[in-house]
């Protein structure tokens, strides 16, 4: 049988043509992710990092309003206001920036970043960024619209702040954006002395709710504080000249109280740690002090345990039995116990100092067991 020849269509090469698939097109240069629903955005700026994502709100105001949007949340909003450096320090998860108004502008050129709408030159950098100050005396200014750009879209979990100058403390920016701290510290640098007025020293101590307190300032003319207890959970005073003795109470929320570089009378202390027997301070783990007489002995400061009944503390007890602790190298400790829970804690003599360690429930527990 003669073998059939194949039929060649003279169509043939038109229709693979015509049904072969179109090349596809190039793929975008940049993926417009602001256009992404609500969660999947939200996602992608997540994990950007820090400084990218504060660029790009002073680059773009869609972006900006899009991290608004999706509430991106920080870590610490920190001020730190010196003498040569004034600035703000963002951080978010373990990472910092620094941002700062500085006045040399021959170090920045113009980037086409906007702050607050202002075309502003800014140096950007991984860890720090510059904004550029007219002159010294602008740099506060900018501080506070670098402060408002970022709280325009930042959600902050905790304030902090630290100054180490004198300021106008009633009139600062600052207290427009925020007046509750979780740290809150005024303490000079290289021994120079900050001196603040009644009015000052009031609006500090009332006005703002600061959680943990470190003050080294002094009060014009010998000016005594008079609403106690002082506010906050951690609280650090070095200068104590404006403490008025005979009021001075600790508050409620107080866990950590210490006053150790000028002496405290010791009636005072002595009240105190009545206080805390008779249930007050519920919250309360540690006093330091600073006496005005020297510790030379046991029976130095009697009237520091006036009233107070005071046992042996069984730590030493255990050391002495073993042969590890001399009575006669130091003063030992006391325990003290509060009759409406229990609860016990141990003081601490040592030159012009002395302390209260309060034990934590689960030690008290923990020591009955090992005594049962």
């Amino acid at each position: 049988m003669p073998r059939r020849r194949a039929f060649f269509s003279p169509f043939y090469s038109h229709r693979i043509k015509q049904y072969k698939r179109e090349k596809p097109p190039n793929p975008p240069e940049s993926f417009p992710f602001l256009k992404l629903p609500y969660f999947p955005l939200k996602y992608v700026i997540n994990q950007l990092e820090l400084v990218d994502v504060i660029h790009f709100t002073m680059k773009n105001r869609r972006f900006k309003r899009a991290v608004e949007c999706t509430k991106f949340h920080v870590d610490q909003f920190h001020f730190h206001l010196g003498k040569w450096s004034k600035r703000v320090e963002v951080t978010h998860q373990g990472q910092s920036l620094e941002i700062e108004p500085d006045h040399e502008e021959n170090e920045y050129e113009s980037t086409g970043l906007k702050l607050n709408g202002v075309v502003t030159p800014i140096c950007c950098r991984p860890t720090e960024m510059k904004v550029f100050a007219e002159n010294a005396e602008a740099k506060m200014d900018v501080l506070d619209e670098i402060t408002q750009h970022l709280l325009s879209f930042l959600c902050v979990r905790t304030f902090t702040a630290k100054f180490l100058v004198k300021c106008d403390f009633e009139n600062l920016f600052i207290w427009k954006y925020v007046k509750n701290f979780r740290k809150f510290t005024i303490k000079p640098v290289n021994n120079t002395g900050i001196v603040v007025n009644s009015r000052e020293l009031h609006f500090l101590l009332e006005d703002i709710k600061i959680e943990e307190l470190e003050l080294d300032l002094k009060v014009e003319n010998g000016y005594k504080f008079p609403n106690y207890p002082l506010q906050g959970s951690n609280i650090v005073i070095h200068h104590n000249h404006f403490i008025d003795f005979d009021k001075f109470t600790i508050g409620p929320d107080c866990v950590k109280f210490i006053m150790n570089k000028h002496s405290i009378p010791n009636s005072c202390v002595n009240r105190l740690l009545k206080e805390w027997i008779a249930g007050k301070n519920e919250k309360l783990e540690r006093l330091e002090f600073k006496l005005r007489d020297l510790f030379e002995g046991p029976n130095s400061n009697e009237d520091l345990l006036e009233g107070i009944t005071t046992f042996e503390n069984e730590f030493e007890m255990e050391l002495r039995n073993w042969g590890f602790y001399d009575p006669d190298l130091e003063i030992p400790l006391v325990d003290i116990r509060r009759p409406s829970d229990g609860r016990s804690a141990f003081i601490r003599r040592w030159d012009w100092y002395v302390s209260l360690s309060v034990r934590h429930p689960n030690q008290a527990r923990r020591q009955q067991r090992m005594n049962v």
